[in-house]
């Protein structure tokens, strides 16, 4: 759906239960990623992607996986999410309604970090996202010491504006970039 120079960003489809659980089991991707960096196992990667394809078609848009264009290799998801603001907890827009924060959000296996992946696969959902979902503004929640992902928002735009603190009980900065509509 999504091309760059590197990358090929597709809807999620059973067959990358595999490729999502690679990076659900290394507690170094984990540790910013869960309450308390807890992995997960293969059947948690099922039904994420299961999530993740109710979300398209709930919605129209999700999260993407995020495949290598000179391997082929499924390296981990960069795409939209919906979060509720009163309580954030993670939904549907369909679910949650017109008060729905959509952010954009990324995980890579740690095969795929230091190379730009993220950032240039980032940039280009965002810009997807501004002309096809036309959120209000998108949004990305961040673990304080996530110093990697804060740096992959500040170059796509995106100004912290403060912490929440998510339904599962993480305090999170809220990372935000304001629609051009």
């Amino acid at each position: 759906m999504i091309e760059t120079s590197r990358l090929l960003l597709r809807p999620p489809e059973p067959g990358y239960a595999i490729a999502v659980f690679r990076y659900m089991a290394d507690p170094e991707v984990m540790r910013y990623l869960s309450p308390a960096g807890e992995t997960r196992a293969f059947e948690d990667a099922i039904e994420r992607i299961e999530s993740w394809r109710r979300a398209w078609a709930d919605d129209g848009f999700g999260p993407f996986v995020a495949i290598r264009r000179d391997t082929g290799t499924a390296i981990g998801r960069v795409g939209l999410l919906c979060w509720d603001p009163e309580r954030w907890f993670a939904g549907t827009r369909k679910e949650i309604g017109d008060r729905a924060e959509v952010e954009l959000g990324w995980i890579l296996e740690r095969a795929a970090w230091g190379h730009g992946y993220a950032t240039e696969a980032a940039a280009a959902v965002r810009d997807w996202a501004l002309q096809e979902v036309r959120p209000r503004r998108l949004i990305s929640l961040i673990h304080p010491q996530n110093e990697r992902s804060m740096r992959v928002a500040q170059k796509i735009g995106e100004r912290y504006e403060h912490d929440v603190v998510t339904s599962g009980g993480v305090t999170v900065g809220l990372w935000s970039l304001a629609s051009a509509t």
